[in-house]
């Protein structure tokens, strides 16, 4: 038999369960402009029904409903749209990121416009062709002077805005590279941390078996957050607690929170990311080869055979006897010329030592160190190894070679390696191209297997460092061996040319040096400036070629103020092929730099647009599922409102009868 006070036990259920729903409601259209909320809908469902029995159903019984109840308070998520956009908007910051970066690159190089290396370098060409025709005019060499300045100021300065771009890692300019990579590793050490502090809010919250849904959508927008900023991945462990990945290395495990830093390895290489604090070492045998990651996001492992490691030439005169002090003209050295890789040189022995010779040589870009030990003896050393540097020499009208003797100390010698089943070749120990994204550093013959998997696999951090490591120190590069090349052959020229007062073996442009083996034009563009004399005195500009009076003459002479060959000579050197294989001129290959930049900032800029759009998608798609539409949250209010005043009906009804039976039958 039914208890009395059945009806009142229905409706309170039926206003309690409509209640709970309108609640939910209610927090929908209050989070509907919510960024990263998922809408709530709370599952309604009959209780457990009694059973009545009857004459007809004496065993068994009627069921009679009990009420209503909420089961659960259903979060309407789709786990895999979560996902895919999880990792678009890894590749969309990423590609972000190097859009932008890119478009500050155009703009510092200034293409098109007349305030650029190439409009300098036309006014400095042409500078010297005016000076050929009247070498003597204090006007025109002052003019070329100016030129000149301007031309080196200015290579200067875009090299400046591109460093400061880059940064560097011991002085971040503000908005460099550097600068927003330590500001991108804060911003996703902070929201790490946060990740596995909701972990432990959630696990709380559900302890009773409830669903933390609000603290899941925080987690979520924390997630999708540092996904902007590094790709991460998600899994779940067996008692199910989210992990979060980058590359191979847990950044969250639950409660416990693991830590991005900026490490590097050595100076001169590029700093990356570490989860550990120190530099990954990427060898199980760093005494054979180890690498260095700079942007690269392919996951390898590769067995490394290194058969030999390079060398540099190196070579020292034997003589039978070595004059510390006095002019080479004393121990058999003939005044004239001689070549040393490929360019040639005036050597009047009866003015030069051996220090003067070694001077001569380090001076002029030869890619050659020169020096005269405590024995006396000149010692040649390539500042590059591999045999395609090794050092060429030969006599031209002097026989200083012959007198010199050089003796091969150490062999030039490649490097040869196999990474993959693939057999190298590389002049340098410090590898840049045979693995993309990877420098390898080859140290002693052996095998060493590395293990390539970076942790920056996309986000904002992968795009800085593809672009501080990739684009930018291409482009650096070369403007800094157009610097170097430009500087080289003028200097070359302008060393066998006369100045007004009839000097000859002096530089245009100050010598540039290196510190990286495998680098000879580094730092060229931010080094590059005329020699100090140059700018003192225009009358030291060697626009005369100097004649040879007589054919027994081993030297040029200074013919007068009218000769201008040697300005025709450096003006002729706009024209000749220098890079590329002899395949582009300076005006070609700096085209080829512009070119290079403007293709990558499109490249870019597509692979944005692309990412983006799809995003829209992906978005609008979750919105389909977890966005809140007022108008059916709205309905929603009204439909559960009505059924609420209706329960409120029934109880007064109950109330009503149960008064009647009560207090109507006395």
């Amino acid at each position: 038999m039914r208890a009395t006070f059945f009806g009142l036990e229905l409706g309170k259920r039926a206003i309690l369960a409509q209640r709970a729903a309108m609640d939910v409601t209610s927090h929908n259209i209050a989070n509907a402009n919510t960024e990263g909320y998922a809408r709530q809908r709370a599952v309604l469902s009959a209780t457990d029904p009694w059973c009545i029995p009857s004459f007809n159903a004496p065993v068994t019984g009627q069921q009679l409903g009990t009420g209503v109840e909420v089961t659960k308070i259903e979060h309407l998520r789709d786990m895999f749209i979560d996902e895919k956009i999880v990792r678009e908007y890894s590749s969309l910051k990423e590609f972000q990121a190097a859009n932008d970066l890119l478009k500050e690159v155009e703009a510092i190089f200034n293409e098109p416009n007349e305030a650029t290396v190439r409009d300098m370098l036309d006014k400095f060409w042409a500078a010297w062709e005016d000076l050929s025709v009247s070498p003597s005019r204090a006007e025109l060499r002052t003019n070329l002077v100016e030129n000149a300045q301007n031309l080196a100021a200015f290579f200067r300065d875009v090299d400046l805005r591109l460093r400061r771009l880059q940064g560097v890692p011991d002085h971040a300019y503000q908005g460099s590279i550097e600068n927003q990579l330590a500001d991108a590793v804060t911003q996703a050490n902070n929201l790490i941390s946060q990740i596995a502090a909701v972990n432990v809010e959630i696990e709380t919250a559900e302890l009773g078996q409830g669903r933390a849904n609000d603290l899941r959508d925080r987690r979520q927008s924390l997630i999708e957050e540092l996904s902007k900023l590094i790709k991460v991945d998600t899994d779940w462990d067996s008692k199910g607690h989210l992990r979060l990945r980058a590359g191979h290395e847990l950044l969250v495990d639950h409660s416990f929170a693991f830590h991005l830093n900026i490490v590097q390895k050595e100076a001169g290489l590029p700093n990356t990311i570490s989860v550990e604090g120190a530099y990954p070492e990427m060898s199980n045998k760093p005494e054979v080869a180890s690498a260095v990651i700079s942007h690269t996001a392919m996951q390898r492992n590769l067995t490394l055979g290194v058969e030999q490691t390079a060398q540099a030439h190196q070579t020292e005169s034997f003589l039978s006897f070595f004059p510390v002090t006095g002019p080479l003209s004393d121990f058999g050295v003939t005044s004239g010329t001689f070549v040393i890789n490929g360019r040639q040189f005036y050597l009047d022995a009866e003015h030069t030592t051996m220090a003067g010779l070694a001077a001569m040589l380090n001076t002029a870009n030869l890619n050659v160190q020169a020096q005269v030990n405590e024995g006396g003896k000149l010692v040649l050393t390539s500042t590059q190894t591999g045999t395609a540097h090794a050092m060429t020499y030969a006599n031209g009208t002097s026989n200083l070679f012959t007198v010199l003797n050089l003796q091969t100390k150490v062999a030039a010698r490649d490097a040869i390696f196999t990474v993959g089943g693939t057999r190298y070749v590389s002049a340098a120990n410090v590898v840049r191209d045979a693995i993309p994204g990877v420098i390898l550093e080859l140290r002693s013959p052996g095998v060493a297997q590395l293990d390539l998997r970076p942790i920056v696999l996309g986000g904002k951090i992968k795009g800085l460092l593809q672009v501080r490591d990739g684009d930018l120190n291409s482009l650096r590069d070369k403007l800094d061996e157009m610097a170097w090349r430009l500087v080289a052959e003028v200097n070359a020229v302008h060393r066998q040319g006369f100045g007004l007062d009839g000097q000859t073996g002096r530089n245009f442009f100050q010598p540039l040096t290196s510190d990286d083996v495998n680098r000879p034009f580094k730092d060229a563009a931010r080094n590059f400036a005329l020699m100090d004399h140059i700018v003192a005195d225009v009358n030291t500009i060697a626009a005369a070629g100097g004649t040879l009076e007589s054919p027994t003459d081993r030297l040029p002479s200074y013919n007068g103020d009218g000769d201008g060959a040697n300005a025709i000579r450096i003006a002729q050197i706009k024209h000749q092929p220098w890079f590329n294989g002899g395949k582009a001129n300076f005006n070609e290959f700096y085209n080829a730099i512009i070119t290079e930049a403007a293709t990558k900032s499109q490249t870019y800029e597509r692979q944005y647009t692309y990412r983006n759009d799809l995003m829209v998608q992906l978005d609008a798609k979750r919105q389909e599922l977890s966005g809140v539409s007022l108008d059916e949250e709205l309905a929603n209010l009204l439909k559960f409102q009505h059924a609420y005043n209706a329960a409120a009906k029934a109880i007064s009804t109950v109330d009503a009868m149960l008064d009647k039976i009560i207090n109507g039958m006395i």
